[in-house]
Parts: C-alpha cells; structure tokens; sequence
C-alpha cells in the first residue's frame, strides 16, 4: 500500500527526466549533423580536386571521420529509443539511423581502399586505338562522332581496356559491399540501397518493362532507319550512337561551341530568374573519367561543376544537367543537413534533367543558339530518338548491376552482353566492356535512378507547361524553385511529386513524349545563309 501511495511521486519525479532527454537528443542530433556538414564539405572538396587531377589527396580519412560520428552505438541506442513528437525531428532521426548503416557499408577502410583504387585507375588510364593514347573523353567523341567506320569499331572496343584493368577489383567491392550489407541490413547491398533512395523493386521493374515494352516497336523502326541510312547490313554497338550526329552533324559543332557553354548556361538560368554567380555556382571544363559532376561543397552557399571535354551537343546536355543539380543544391531550403543532403537520389536526378530537356526546347534553340527553326527540329527530334536508345541502354547497364549483386561469381561480360543484346537489338562481339561504366566501382545502384529522372523530368515538365505555356520565364522560375529546387528530405519521392504536380510519379509523360510528334526525316533542314545542311 505504501509503494502504491508512493508510485504518483515517483512519476512526478521521473517524468520530467524523461522528458528532458527527449531534448537532450535532439540537441546531439543537432550537434551530429553539424559535424556531419562539415566533413561532407571537405570531402566533396578533396574529391574536387582529385578528379580534377590532384594524385596526392585521398578522402579516406575524411570517410574515417565520417564513420565515426555516425557510428556512436551508445547515440544510435538512444535516438532509437527517443519518443520524438515533431515529424520534422521523426523524420531526421529515420535518417539518420539510415545514414549511419549506408556509411558503415560504403565507409568500411577495406572497401574505401578497393573503390579509391578502381577510381584512380579510370583517371589514370588512356586508351590504345592505333598509335593514339585517348582520355575517355576522346573516345566518347570517336564513338559518337567519326565517320570512320572503322575507327569507332576500334574505339568502341578499346573500352575493354579498363575491364582488364578493373574487373576483379570491381567484382571484390561488389562482395564486400553485399557482406557488409548482410551484417549492417536485412538483405543484398542492392535492395538496402534501392530503398534508400525512395524506390520499390518491384515498381522500379515494373516501370523498366513499361518503357521498353511501350518503346520496342519505335525502337525497332529507328534500328531499320539506322541501317538503311548508315547504308551497313547489320547494325553494331558502334553505329548507334554515331547515327545520332549524323542528323545534326555539320551545325552541330557549329552552333554548340564548348567555349561558349558556361555563358549560354547562365542566360538560359537567367531566363528563369536565376543568377548562378549569385548562387555560388563555379564551373570547369577538365578532362574527366566521368561524365561530369555537381559537387555540393555546401547546400545554399557553393557548388562547383565539373564539365567534361566532350563537344557539340553533347557537351551542352551534360553541362545543363549538372548546372540543374547545382540549383538544387544552392537552392534546398531545409532547416537541417540531412534533410538538405539526403533527397531521394531519382529526383535529385530528375530535376537536374529539367535543365538538360531545355537544350532540345525549339523555343530555346532557336533564341540561344541562333538555330532557324527546321534546325532546332531536327535537335529536338532527334534527341526523342536517342534518348529512347539511351534509356533502353541505362536500363540495362542497371539491370545486369542487379543481377551482378545477386550472383557477383558468374561470367559479367556474358551477363552484360546478354542484357544488352536484348535491349539494344545488336550484337556485343563478346567484348568485355562492362567496366567502362564508371558508376559499377565508385557510384553503385545508382543508374536506374537516371530512368526514374526521365520520368521526374517529363512529369515536371507537363505541369510547368500546363501552367506557364511553352515560354518559360521567370515566373515559370519561381514556380520550379519553389515546388522542386528547394526541396530536400523531408517528403519523399511521391510525397513531392504529387505536391509539385497534382499526381504520383507515374512513367506515362515519358512514354507519350516518345508517341508524339512526326519522327525526323534523317535530319534534312533547309539550308540556311549561315550553316550547311547535315549530310
């Protein structure tokens, strides 16, 4: 009876205790994301650097530094246990405890070590065709761009070079990643990543099937177009993306000039409102083993583009697209660093798409770049027949990552070729040319989220035009500032998507995009006073 009388005062004594370390918590948090804000920083620095050729720096110890602030078990018991009443802070804690696991996976020293490796060597390496030593760079542009028939098959074949290279390196991070994922997660590396950045398997699946299923008839057309106007009897790996420049070959690189790419850049986002030197968004032109990149040195303050040397159009697409992931990182407006770093990766993506998709707008080809009008039809047409390659492409440089994480021990280039034979339609020769994709070492699970941006992108781009015409001007600015750019983590994919569009991501703008409009005749404008006509 005594203990019973007492039980109330014990309460009065004890609640406030509880209650007092809800904020004790929150306050760690605070203090841990602010640690995390600083470190991310100076990472993203030191891989600036790095990639632009900097051999002495490693971000390893950076990494380390990372790993131990998120992996204080006594923290993580405690902001498990915390009864938060704020979303905001529910919403900080999830991720929190999700970046803790991701970076105890990626930040392991042994796998740092094996990615650092593989890194260093697709900087390093230069490719042999002939008597010639190549960047990646300059093999994209033989590809892409040389009539030589065989040269681009030369080219094209040489990408085995960074597979031999590679291969077992990225074969062994691809086991560790998936050992560590069983001791930190519930399963394969591959599904703890997929969740992590906001996307279902099966849907992902679904969604890739609907494309390509909704996409095979047109597809197979434009491989018939290919060998009639190529003039070769069967369709290779290096046709395809070479066919594409002969639509638009002789203005091409007449009109989209490189040198002049930052200041087209910044009067196309000033179109919109927005002044990029004010954003404390940098660009340069480097010869890189990727396609470029938007480093976020701090969300809100400085971004720093790296724009690979490649030319014509092409160079403009990759520019545009990392200047879109530059506004979103100077542009999120959320009270807290994870909820400003860790967005949902496929629309991080899919509005950095939003910016490139403007390139093949006939409105601004024909005012930034000086086109006539059959000339930016022609970018524009061409651009729906090659992003329906590049999409069938990326969908299966995914899909054999994910068969690759399920059994890492089987035959890669046959897998790879396997897969891409499918989806593309062509032959692989038995070329061993998987590792040449850069994102199998140092970005893994993250191509698919490219296809879910094309997607973002359409979506985002119907709603804009509903509301603001096919002009877009400042207020089309705002709008895309206020509903996108500056969201970051705390609403998911579908949660901002609908708030932004009025519906869930669905991928039926992409698919009507490829089923509307006339197909490009082989890309024959009128000649205007100023430009030859492409042959």
């Amino acid at each position: 009876m005594c203990l019973w009388r007492a039980l109330p005062w014990l309460l009065v004594l004890l609640c406030p205790l509880a209650a007092e370390t809800q904020p004790g918590i929150a306050a760690q948090l605070d203090a841990k994301e602010k640690q995390l804000e600083d470190l991310y920083a100076q990472y993203w620095h030191t891989e600036y650097k790095i990639a632009l050729g900097d051999e002495s720096l490693s971000s390893r110890p950076i990494q380390d530094q990372i790993r131990a602030v998120v992996s204080d078990d006594q923290f993580l018991h405690d902001l498990t246990a915390a009864r938060f009443r704020a979303p905001l802070l529910r919403r900080r804690r999830e991720l929190f405890l999700e970046e803790a696991t991701y970076t105890r996976i990626t930040n392991d020293p042994k796998l740092t070590a094996i990615v650092e490796e593989i890194t260093r060597e697709e900087n390093l390496i230069r490719y042999k065709v002939g008597d010639q030593q190549l960047t990646r760079a300059e093999l994209s542009n033989i590809v892409a761009h040389s009539s030589d028939r065989v040269l681009r098959q030369q080219a094209w074949k040489a990408r085995a070079q960074i597979t031999a290279v590679n291969s077992g390196r990225i074969r062994q991070a691809v086991k560790l990643r998936n050992d560590l994922a069983t001791r930190y997660t519930d399963g394969l590396f591959s599904t703890f990543m997929l969740r992590r950045k906001g996307v279902e398997t099966e849907k992902l699946f679904d969604w890739f099937e609907e494309i390509r299923s909704q996409t095979e008839t047109d597809y197979r057309a434009l491989l018939d177009r290919v060998r009639t106007e190529l003039h070769v009897d069967q369709v290779e790996p290096w046709d395809l993306e070479f066919y594409f420049s002969t639509l638009t070959n002789e203005f091409e690189q007449k009109m989209f000039v490189p040198g002049d790419g930052w200041a087209k850049t910044k009067q196309l986002a000033a179109g919109l409102g927005y002044d990029l030197d004010q954003l404390g968004v940098d660009m340069r032109v480097a010869d890189l083993s990727f396609g470029g990149a938007a480093y976020p040195i701090l969300y809100g303050k400085e971004v720093k583009i790296l724009a690979n040397r490649y030319t014509g159009i092409f160079f403009y697409d990759r520019l545009l697209h990392a200047t879109g992931h530059a506004l979103h990182y100077s542009m999120i407006n959320e009270p807290s660093f994870l909820l400003r770093a860790n967005f949902a990766e496929p629309f991080d993506e899919g509005v950095a798409q939003v910016m490139a998709l403007m390139l093949y707008r006939p409105e601004v080809d024909t005012a930034l770049f000086g086109l006539t009008p059959d000339e930016a039809r022609v970018v524009g047409e061409t651009y729906k027949l090659k992003c329906m390659f590049q999409l069938r492409e990326t969908m299966a440089d995914s899909l054999f990552e994910f068969e690759a994480y399920t059994e890492p021990d089987q035959d890669l280039a046959a897998l790879y070729n396997r897969i891409h034979t499918k989806y593309l339609g062509v032959d692989m020769h038995g070329a061993a040319v998987w590792a040449y994709n850069p994102f199998y070492g140092s970005d893994p699970i993250y191509l698919q989220s490219y296809v879910v941006a094309e997607m973002v992108a359409r979506q985002i781009d119907h709603r804009v035009d509903q509301q603001f015409g096919r002009q877009w001007g400042r207020n089309a600015g705002v709008y895309l500032r206020r509903r996108f750019y500056s969201r970051g983590a705390e609403q998911t994919l579908d949660g901002i998507m609908r708030s932004g569009t009025g519906e869930t991501l669905t991928a039926r703008y992409l698919v009507n995009y490829f089923h509307t409009g006339a197909s490009v005749k082989a890309g024959r404008p009128r000649p205007s006073g100023r430009v030859n006509p492409p042959r």
